[in-house]
């Protein structure tokens, strides 16, 4: 219907008309936006009782969306809506209510819930969960977020198959878990893609079967899960498709994942994707460095030693090692021995002892040897 229609209809506060023609000027579907112009039509739909009107004036007034937020306001139009059976305003309510009258938060979900709404049967579960207007109860909010998940509700899906798979608060069943999964996973949803594929791949809850896994690991990636980037990328490395490898760490590693930059770096150093290319090398472990991860920091502490750069070998290796990585322990105790840096010979034997803990072989052989010089 075109707008000169609606218009002639409002004239003669046809309250459907005067609900579109509201929502026309505050979306600016093919007129510029006039919240002013919104506002009043919608104002008009309400007087004719149009409850949606009022439903979205709330929302307005609760949000701000456009006009300044006025809680008193929200809370009017809110309620005319909600008695007339909104439930999107019941919802509402309870968002307004949350922080300053929890009890009463919760009887508008409720109501909300029983009126068919998925998200007052989700904020209710999340209100269980953490005992926010209701005592905590993980069983109960287990049980809303089923109710949700019945209704369709992908994100409910994926979050009670988080809790059965875990055994929160109610009794592990990674059958159903993987169950729920595969229903959120046939929609799209590239998170349970990957919680799919990870259990079909370690046979966790379902028989293994890992051609599926990777089935699903893949349509997780295309849709750009950092996760299952990481994973792809090392099925295809071991499969000795490094080009194909590469792009998958390259998906990740662009939303600055630490290990697929750690990765990446892995490949130019080697010889995986033609001859090594030691600068982006560098590069992709400098990122990840930069971001706190160890096994990178000792990367470029190698690769600073070979170029005899021992001040910032020790740096790297320090960071590194103060995380527990047992390489860059070895190698800082390795260079404090042997006099190329500045350490004490205690502090020295502390950190080739770490290593040797870890199970590094040759912090052990040097170990042994200065025992047996004492």
């Amino acid at each position: 219907m075109d707008i000169a229609t609606l218009i002639d209809m409002a004239e003669r506060n046809d309250p459907s008309a005067l609900a579109e023609l509201g929502r026309i000027y505050r979306e600016g579907d093919g007129v510029d936006i006039d919240t002013g112009k919104a506002v009043s039509y919608l104002k008009r739909a309400v007087d004719s009782g149009d409850a949606g009107s009022a439903s979205s004036l709330g929302y307005m007034y609760l949000t701000g969306d456009g006009i300044e937020s006025d809680r008193s306001e929200a809370e009017r139009f809110l309620l005319i809506a909600a008695d007339a059976g909104n439930s999107v305003a019941m919802c509402n309510l309870g968002v307004l209510y949350s922080d300053s009258d929890p009890c009463r938060s919760m009887d508008w979900f409720m109501r909300a819930a029983e009126a068919g709404s998925v998200r007052g049967m989700k904020n209710i579960a999340a209100a269980y969960s953490i005992g926010q207007g209701v005592p905590l109860d993980k069983k109960v909010s287990a049980e809303w977020y089923s109710k949700a998940a019945e209704a369709g509700d992908v994100d409910s899906m994926c979050v009670l198959a988080s809790i059965l798979r875990n055994g929160d608060g109610v009794e592990t069943d990674k059958v159903r878990a993987a169950e729920l999964y595969r229903m959120a996973a046939e929609t799209g949803d590239m998170g349970a893609q990957y919680d799919l594929a990870f259990m079909l791949d370690s046979g966790e809850g379902i028989p293994q079967d890992r051609e599926e896994a990777e089935r699903y690991f893949r349509l997780s990636a295309d849709q750009g899960d950092t996760d299952a980037c990481l994973c792809m990328g090392g099925i295809l490395f071991e499969r000795r498709d490094f080009p194909g490898a590469e792009q998958y760490f390259l998906s990740a590693a662009m939303k600055d994942d630490v290990k697929a930059q750690y990765n990446l770096g892995l490949l130019y150093i080697g010889d995986y994707l033609g001859e090594p290319d030691m600068d982006k090398a560098r590069e992709w472990f400098e990122y990840s460095a930069d971001q706190g991860f160890a096994y990178a920091q000792t990367m470029l502490g190698n690769m600073s030693m070979e170029t005899g750069d021992l001040g910032k070998a020790e740096g790297y290796f320090r960071s590194a090692a103060q995380q527990g990585e047992p390489m860059a322990q070895y190698n800082l105790g390795a260079l404090g021995l042997s006099n190329q840096i500045r350490m004490d010979y205690q502090e020295s034997v502390e950190w080739l002892t770490k290593a040797a803990q870890q199970g590094v072989e040759d912090a052990y052989r040097i170990l042994m040897q200065l025992n047996a010089q004492q």
